[in-house]
């Protein structure tokens, strides 16, 4: 059952236990007298030596390990019988998958492998080294002959029946199949090779000036690895929902609707596919670690919550692969809902200095406070931000008006609430606690202008039609919907807010309604919540 493989695999949280050891203990290279026996040849001149690995020594020699099997430095070689399978690999996967996932740093014994034990390749896998007899050993499944503890000048030798296969990590993956073109393109856009110069072996200063180094350790660094995740770590452990490419191409293309950007913004198509690919990949990576009941909900590397998984975005996955740091499941639909993504909710905090739009009208009209609790406070908890905004109207014959600014929305709608706080807790107390009576307006970024005269920001529309107003409940922390507002366009990761929401106070001066309605406002939060219609 898929089910059952799936729970499997997201159940195996292990640590490779990695042991590098730096000299050797076994026996079969002292005398009777306990004097250590002096190794004649190096690496190299012990594999020539042995007809067995002619294969395995010509493609060392081919790229330029012949040298580095002559050094003085320490490595073990586990070196495969027979021919070596290098069809369809490049230069760079031959010495990566094939070559150094063959050789380790330091001397490692066949008397000191054990049930757990893992050796570090050159490639950075770790594969198993195990004894699993009185005499047998296996380096991953590979036994070793019966020519092992091979001493040598600059390590040992272990011969093995045949070639290791190379176990690809998740990053390594994506470039083993075309079905998986668009998502890795667009992943490895980001990379970037650095060398570790405290890791690398430095040699000579060239006649330029420059560093040369024996041995140079390259890694990869990806900003998306501090986002999503860690892709080809060896040491961490992931499942991933792999898009083939025409799931890619779907939800790029309804994914990308939700970015569009004003014309006021500069490379506006840019930022549009930037963003539109950065939301694709962002729920498809889950880390072992972060998860609790899999049965039940998945989180992912970005905090993505997805409910009964196997039935939503894992139900229908085509093919899985194990992979040295976790697994793979592909699918040739995402599945993920907007509102559990990249259509997140947004809350403005109202009493931020720069949410709310001050004006000389809202000046002249009426007293702001901004206020915080104390954490002592019994509503400290239940107080966004544990701070508020209190506007008292200062009874003149307008009537208090605040605008304020919302950031990184999408293109799209969105449910709007707005959260108001008892009217115990104003300023001056006063014995009748009474509602507010209030209307909203909107007004949104356009994404494109008529002329140059016409401003960028729509024209305010009063939310429910010119008569419509609001009340709240004055006795408790009151969530009032207000409706259902359709955004023109996107200022996700911009400095521009593409939405402005205006709540206006709206009680009466008649002697009649003064007395229904209150004229302090205590407005605790804006909540923005993706419409699921």
């Amino acid at each position: 059952m898929k089910y059952n493989n799936i729970l499997k695999h997201f159940g195996w949280v292990c640590l490779l236990s990695l042991t590098w050891v730096g000299c050797t203990d076994w026996d079969d290279h002292y005398d009777e007298e306990g004097k250590q026996i002096a190794a004649d040849n190096t690496l190299w001149e012990e594999i020539v030596a042995r007809p067995e690995l002619s294969d395995f020594k010509e493609c060392l020699e081919r790229y330029g390990y012949k040298e580095k099997l002559n050094g003085t430095q320490m490595y073990t070689v586990f070196a495969p019988v027979g021919k070596m399978d290098t069809i369809n690999l490049t230069d760079t996967k031959i010495q990566t998958e094939v070559i150094e996932n063959h050789i380790a740093r330091f001397a490692h014994s066949a008397n000191s492998a054990t049930n757990d034990k893992s050796v570090v390749m050159l490639n950075t896998k770790a594969i198993n080294f195990t004894q699993v007899g009185d005499s047998v050993y296996m380096f991953g499944d590979k036994k070793l002959t019966g020519e092992y503890n091979i001493r040598a000048k600059n390590g040992v030798l272990h011969v093995i029946e045949g070639q290791q296969p190379f176990a690809h990590n998740i990053w390594e993956y994506l470039t083993t199949d075309t079905r998986f073109d668009n998502v890795r393109n667009y992943l490895y856009s980001f990379n970037d090779t650095i060398l570790d110069e405290n890791k690398s072996i430095k040699g000579e200063i060239n006649a330029n000036g420059q560093q040369e180094y024996l041995d140079s350790v390259i890694y990869i660094y990806n900003e998306l690895f501090y986002a999503i995740g860690k892709l080809n770590d060896e040491d961490s452990t992931y499942t991933m929902i792999l898009p083939t490419n025409e799931a890619w191409d779907e939800a790029y293309g309804r994914i990308q609707e939700y970015y569009i950007y004003s014309e006021r913004e500069a490379k506006y198509d840019s930022l549009q596919k930037r963003a539109t690919g950065l939301a694709v990949v962002r729920d498809l990576v889950f880390s072992h670690t972060m998860q609790g009941s899999v049965e039940d909900s998945l989180v992912s590397t970005t905090g993505g919550v997805f409910e009964n998984p196997f039935e939503y975005i894992l139900a229908d996955y085509t093919d899985s692969t194990q992979c040295s740091n976790g697994e793979v499941f592909v699918v040739n639909e995402l599945k993920h809902k907007p509102w559990d993504s990249w259509h997140e909710e947004i809350t403005v905090e109202v009493e931020k200095t720069n949410a709310l739009n001050v004006d000389t009208v809202l000046e002249k009209n009426a007293i702001i406070y901004r206020r915080d609790l104390s954490n002592a406070d019994s509503l400290y908890t239940k107080v966004s931000g544990g701070s508020f905004l209190e506007v008292v109207d200062r009874n003149t014959k307008s009537h208090p008006s605040l605008t304020f600014n919302v950031w990184n929305t999408l293109k799209g709608k969105y449910d709007l609430k707005i959260v108001f706080l008892p009217q115990k807790m104003a300023t001056s107390r006063v014995k009748t606690l009474l509602p507010n009576l209030f209307k909203v307006e909107y007004s949104c970024l356009k994404q494109k202008r008529v002329s140059n005269a016409d401003d960028w920001m729509t024209k305010k529309a009063r939310i429910g039609g010119n008569s419509k107003t609001f009340k709240n409940d004055p006795l408790k922390i009151d969530t009032v919907f207000i409706g259902t507002i359709d955004t023109q366009c996107c200022s996700y990761g911009t400095e521009t807010p593409d939405l402005q929401i205006t709540v206006e106070s709206y009680w009466s001066r008649n002697n009649t309604n003064k007395k229904k309605y209150s004229t302090t406002m205590l407005i605790d939060c804006i909540i923005l919540e993706p419409s699921k219609e």
